[in-house]
């Protein structure tokens, strides 16, 4: 029976990958797995965290520079900015876009600054609340995930769970899971995933928004 049938296309891949990983690491050997096992938790969370945390980071850079430029062709058109419906509470590096190249970097001017405004926003906002959901399946709050919370996180998007999988396989999985929904901006099926740890019983806790909250500075 293949475990990977009946899986959406966005996970099919990432099944097909976590199966070629397993087999993989069954032509290792058990010493090699007993090596590779030693802390799995804390480097899955940690690499997993930090993979989404360096992309929040390019996300803050690209969202400042988008919209100090759009700040910066309205001021030059002498226009007000339009009102935005709802913004992300996130302070820019400037406000002024004197920092930037602004012609160069947007040469059709305050549309496309304005486009990129708009689609790095949904991107951080994505990065954001994908991070939120790693923080939340860590359900202990010790910053590492148990071989149980690999399997939920995993499960809450439809990828099959290993036993004895070299650690790497999961880092691999989980981090594609990211840059997929993330390219593809696929927030229905992140808010489903975390919706589904949350009715196991895994909740957003006070560690988790601390840490979310490092992330907005």
């Amino acid at each position: 029976m293949n475990i990977c049938q009946g899986e959406s296309s966005l996970n099919h891949h990432l099944c097909i990958v976590l199966l070629i990983i397993g087999l993989a690491g069954g032509c290792w050997g058990q010493g090699l797995q007993t090596t590779a096992w030693a802390s799995p938790g804390t480097d899955v969370f940690q690499v997993f965290t930090q993979h989404i945390g360096a992309q929040i980071g390019k996300d803050k850079q690209e969202f400042a520079i988008a919209d100090s430029c759009t700040v910066y062709f309205y001021q030059h058109l002498k226009k007000k900015p339009r009102p935005e419906v709802e913004r992300i509470h996130f302070s820019p590096l400037s406000k002024t876009g004197l920092d930037y190249d602004c012609g160069k970097l947007f040469p059709e001017g305050l549309e496309q600054a304005r486009e990129a405004f708009g689609n790095m926003q949904q991107r951080l906002s994505l990065s954001l609340t994908f991070y939120q959901m790693a923080l939340v399946g860590d359900g202990d709050d010790n910053q590492e995930y148990s071989a149980q919370e690999i399997q939920d996180v995993l499960a809450a998007f439809g990828l099959p769970y290993l036993d004895g999988l070299p650690h790497g396989g999961y880092v691999i999985a989980l981090t594609g899971l990211f840059d997929t929904i993330r390219q593809d901006l696929q927030f229905k099926v992140l808010m489903e995933g975390m919706q589904k740890l949350m009715n196991k019983g895994y909740r957003f806790t006070k560690a988790d928004q601390a840490a979310l909250n490092r992330k907005l500075d």
